[in-house]
């Protein structure tokens, strides 16, 4: 869960920090369950974020906010049922911050940062596994229920460790891959490695660049093979737009990992919804997805998969070094 990745923070950010459009935080008294889980089979342990919409009855929810009482249940009960399996775990409430997750600055409480957590050894899981999510909340209150198809693993076509990447400045470059049916949208993201030596400095410094390649990439029809194509010339300008040019700098790539991200139908949901209503014709106010039986949420399966180790073709290699573009940036 560590690595959530661009689509799936898009979807955290999105989704939490638009909460409050359809609740009334100061009505009376409600309890509006919050859920946040993204089950991945490749995690070692999988983490989901129940919380509850706040109510301050003196109306200042900027207050109820900070603190824990108001976010968290004292005595929930948190559940995963395989369906396909009819195995079932109940999840250990953490503090997210202990497990080195910690909460980002904003208007919540950071501390503590409750999570409900289940290692995969006790709750393993399998790409077409389904899977349904169980909160009990007492008070003699419905269950909240959520179902999702935990996704299978990615397959790249034609590219492995090793491999290497044509970026060439007039053409486009295609990626291609293989999804289950569950599968529904994909992050391309390149991680450019680099080394660093400043001139009159011993030391050599290394860094890592993650370029957004192409977002929301939808599968086309009942196909299994998905393709993506970005115009060679962006990998140029994205490292002109994030490298400094500095004379006394000299730099080597050293590899590339290609991150393939996917993300299930409730994820493909909740993007096209908010898609549909940007743009200079629209009221600008996103519509909230939620694929919670009550309350908000999101309870999906995404999958990861990573070529590591791709290298430049001959052609790119020269065209990094000695382009208008970026030969300022001394790649050698």
């Amino acid at each position: 869960m560590k690595n959530f990745g661009f689509l799936a923070g898009a979807l955290f950010v999105a989704l939490f920090t638009s909460c409050d459009q359809d609740i009334d935080l100061t009505a009376d008294w409600q309890n509006i369950p919050i859920v946040y889980g993204l089950l991945n089979e490749a995690d070692s342990a999988h983490y989901i974020r129940v919380e509850k919409a706040f109510q301050d009855q003196n109306g200042n929810a900027f207050l109820a906010a900070l603190e824990p009482d108001s976010l968290y249940y004292q005595d929930a009960t948190v559940r995963l049922l395989n369906l396909t399996t009819g195995k079932q775990a109940t999840l250990v409430k953490v503090d997210g911050a202990a497990e080195g997750y910690p909460r980002d600055s904003g208007d919540f409480a950071q501390l503590p940062n409750y999570l409900y957590k289940v290692h995969s050894n006790n709750f393993p899981l399998e790409g077409g596994d389904e899977i349904r999510f169980r909160l009990e909340r007492g008070d003699n209150l419905p269950e909240v229920t959520a179902d999702c198809v935990v996704l299978s693993e990615i397959q790249p076509q034609g590219l492995f460790a090793g491999s290497n990447l044509d970026f060439s400045e007039d053409d486009d470059i295609t990626f291609r891959w293989r999804a289950g049916d569950e599968a529904r949208i994909f992050d391309l993201t390149l991680v450019i490695h680099y080394d660093e030596k400043l001139a009159g400095n011993p030391d050599v410094q290394s860094y890592s660049l993650e370029w957004p390649m192409v977002k929301n990439v939808k599968r086309s029809g009942s196909s299994a093979t998905i393709i993506a194509k970005i115009f060679g010339l962006e990998f140029y300008k994205f490292l002109e737009a994030s490298i400094e040019a500095r004379p006394d700098a000299t730099r080597i790539l050293t590899g590339m990992d290609l991150v393939i991200t996917g993300g299930g139908e409730a994820v493909e949901q909740y993007i096209s919804i908010a898609l549909a209503n940007t743009g200079i014709t629209s009221s600008q106010e996103i519509p909230i997805y939620s694929n919670i039986s009550e309350g908000r949420g999101i309870f999906t399966s995404i999958v990861r998969t990573t070529v590591p180790d791709l290298q430049l073709s001959a052609e790119s290699d020269n065209y990094l070094k000695t382009s208008t573009v970026t030969a300022d940036l001394n790649f050698q």
